[in-house]
Formats: C-alpha cells, structure tokens, sequence
C-alpha cells in the first residue's frame, strides 16, 4: 500500500457501509470508510461518512461508458423495469431481489397496471422461461417478463418504453440509469437511492418518494415524455461519458495524489 495507490469506489450496494441486504454478510461500519486515502463515492452528505483524511469525489461506474443511441423505435412499452438474474424460484425473494426493492415494485406495478399502463420487467422469469415472479392480477396482458437478458435485448427493450422504472434503494448508482439516459429515456427513480440520484432533474426524469406521492409523478412522467419535454441523452452526454468522467478522474488524482503517482505526460483520461 505504501508504493501503490489504491482508491475506493461505490460500486456495490452501500459500500463503504454494511449493508442492510438480508441475504448480504455484514461487517462493522467503520471497517471501509477510512481505508482508502481518496474515494470515489455516491452519497448526498459524504462528510458524515468518512472521515476528513479522505480525498472524495463523485464519481461511479455508471458515469462511464455510455452507449451509443441507437435506431430510434416506436414506444411499444410505457416502461422497462431493470431486474438482476433476480430470485425466481423463491418468487423474487432474496439478495437480487432486496436490492431492487422487488417489494415495492409490485405495489407500484398494482397501481399502473389499474390504469391499463404496460411495461417490462426485465430478469424476472428463470432462465428456462418456464418460472416467473408473481406479480398483481391486475398485469395480465400488460406486463411483459422477460429472461435474462444480453445487453443489447435490454436496449432494444429500453428504447421502446416512455421512460425506465428504478424503485431501488440500496444499489449502487446501477449502470441501467444512464444507460437509459443515453438511449434518450428519462427515468423514474426512487428519491431514496443511495447512488444514481444526481442523474435525475427535469431534463432527465421524476423522483418520487413512496407511493403517496408515486401517482402524482408517474402521471408526470408519462405526460412530459409524450410531449418530448425530456431531453435525457443531451444532459447526459453534456455531464458523463468516458471522456467528460475519465477527465474528472484525472484531474482530482493529479490534484490529490501528485505525491505519490507520476502520470505518463500524454495521459488525458483515466478509467476506474
């Protein structure tokens, strides 16, 4: 550790912090957040996370490597809900399912699904395709289920819906948000997320809290999305992207750890 550098980064569930994943192992709060001299983190308020030692920035995964737009499709969906090989066979309980807050998800899928709204649901049939997670009797013939899918097929599925479903708390800043934002779709996001929140604003999508406030801003959503009022891979391609984050991490490595790193002269961008 004396003759590299190493540098933290927020790239799965609470980290630096334990999480409160039930099916996740835990370990002491204190053990990560003082470990690293800098981090790359996703916290609203980080100076009650680490301590002042610590160099941060803001800075994820998922401000790197956008995809490109794509051919422009008909909205077939009103919206792609992003699963993760999630827990099909104990009907979507347990980690994957924790994470994306599959809880909360069939409760908003109950109240879209009475407004005759359709979406996917993205990982949440087994592989097979035999086995799905349940979901509200009110979806049938709204929702579509889907394996898990190559990259490329979330895409497609993506740019055919009005905007991405991200009920989640506990993730990381998950790469499906400007993902989604690069494929010219706004995003309706769980005001609660750990690491994601400062991608939406209102040329990129609606936060809501819980569901007391979930109808007021889906109706939002759907009404400014088929208005074209959005302007989400604009924002995201001014604010993300290898070379506007690979910039970033240059800049704050040079800026704090000159000390101890010597980049190459023609370095202009450095990758986590």
């Amino acid at each position: 550790k004396d003759s590299l550098l190493f540098i933290g980064i927020s790239s799965f569930e609470d980290f630096p912090l334990p999480p409160p994943n039930p099916f996740s192992a835990k370990f002491p709060a204190n053990t990560y957040v003082g470990l690293f001299p800098g981090f790359l983190h996703m916290e609203k308020e980080p100076e009650k996370v680490f301590p002042p030692h610590v160099k941060l920035l803001l800075l994820s995964q998922s401000d790197f490597a956008l995809p490109a737009k794509g051919p422009a499709m008909p909205k077939k969906y009103d919206f792609t809900f992003s699963g993760s090989d999630q827990d099909v066979h104990r009907d979507c309980v347990g980690w994957s399912s924790f994470a994306k807050n599959w809880t909360f998800a069939k409760e908003a899928l109950e109240v879209m699904c009475s407004q005759g709204i359709t979406g996917v649901l993205v990982a949440t049939k087994d592989k097979q395709g035999r086995k799905a997670c349940s979901i509200p009797a009110n979806c049938a013939g709204k929702i579509t289920q889907t394996t898990f899918l190559s990259q490329e097929e979330f895409f497609k599925y993506v740019r055919q819906s009005k905007f991405l479903f991200v009920p989640q708390v506990h993730d990381a800043s998950p790469r499906v948000t400007t993902q989604a934002l690069a494929l010219d779709v706004p995003l309706l996001m769980n005001r609660n997320i750990i690491g994601g929140w400062k991608y939406v604003n209102e040329k990129t999508g609606e936060f809501f809290n819980d569901l007391s406030d979930f109808q007021e801003s889906l109706t939002k959503i759907l009404s400014k999305a088929d208005r074209h009022e959005y302007e989400p891979r604009r924002w995201v391609s001014a604010n993300a992207g290898d070379q506007i984050s690979g910039l970033k991490l240059k800049k704050f490595i040079e800026e704090n750890f000159a000390d101890r790193v010597k980049l190459p002269d023609d370095t202009q961008m450095l990758f986590p």
